[in-house]
């Protein structure tokens, strides 16, 4: 028994500690993709971060292909990826225009949208602690968004939509998950965004410099390293254990948008996105007892 309390225990602190890792890669990325909004387009930028994924994962292509006896989904593997694509311009754009700071808190909804979604389309039952935890989002968005008091800017439109279609981007992945494999789903993402960027980046294409070329390999490897990290935390322990990691996110982003990027401390930015990590691992503790 005591045993493997200490295993758990174990676990639980290698969870948290693969949780703050898959942070600072993500903050990683949105400092090399704020440097590199100066030189290329969102749409060019995004292009290439998934090409050099689809380079780094094409090996594996084919072991997974053989492994699959199911007829493939080609049309949601296509769907998502167009969606998933297009987030990610919108991100990349986000990231160029507003602090920080900001993108982080605001994509703290997506999980949030995912479960709108997952109510609306799969018919999830509404329950208190849902209902709960998206009177707390909400009140999280509107303090980060400000309505009323602050004109919206485009960057911050174009986070909350990326934030929009990275939810339904993961609630095709949820139905995928029923007959794919997760390394196959992976793939054939990384694929289909990569085609669907493709004709766009051409239309608005500028010449990149080797460094560019470089440190967006650095954003491919950073943000592959992300999710892997990501994915073996939530494989050793719950989520209401992983998700309060996420807000050392939006302070880590915040200091390095001070430091780095001179951007100014906003102090409802902090509030709300609280509020919605708050909300998120209100929803996690949800799922942990229906599990």
């Amino acid at each position: 028994m005591i045993t493997s309390l200490r295993i758990r225990n174990f676990n639980y602190l290698k969870s948290i500690f693969l949780m703050l890792l898959t942070g600072l890669c993500f903050v990683a990325v949105m400092v090399s993709v704020k440097y590199l909004s100066k030189d290329l387009p969102s749409m060019q930028a995004a292009f290439f971060r998934y090409l050099f994924g689809l380079i780094l994962i094409l090996p594996f292509f084919k072991f997974q292909y053989k492994k699959n006896t199911n007829q493939l989904p080609i049309f949601k593997y296509g769907l998502r990826g167009v969606i998933h694509g297009f987030a990610v311009v919108l991100w990349f754009y986000s990231v160029a225009n507003i602090p920080m700071a900001d993108v982080t808190a605001i994509n703290y909804l997506t999980p949030i949208f995912t479960t709108i979604g997952a109510i609306l389309i799969f018919k999830e039952v509404i329950t208190l602690n849902r209902v709960g935890a998206l009177l707390l989002s909400f009140i999280g968005a509107m303090l980060i968004l400000k309505p009323g008091f602050e004109i919206f800017s485009y960057g911050k439109i174009a986070q909350l939509f990326s934030t929009i279609l990275f939810a339904t981007s993961y609630l095709i992945a949820k139905n995928l998950t029923k007959t794919e494999s997760t390394n196959l789903i992976v793939i054939f993402l990384t694929f289909f965004a990569t085609i669907t960027l493709l004709p766009f980046t051409f239309f608005l294409w500028v010449n990149p410099s080797i460094g560019d070329l470089l440190l967006l390999f650095g954003v491919a490897i950073l943000g592959t390293l992300g999710h892997y990290f990501m994915t073996m935390a939530l494989s050793l322990a719950p989520l209401s254990v992983t998700q309060p990691v996420i807000f050392f996110q939006l302070i880590w982003s915040t200091l390095i948008g001070l430091l780095l990027f001179g951007e100014s401390l906003d102090i409802f930015i902090l509030i709300g996105g609280s509020f919605i990590v708050v909300a998120i691992v209100q929803l996690s503790s949800n799922e942990k007892l229906k599990n």
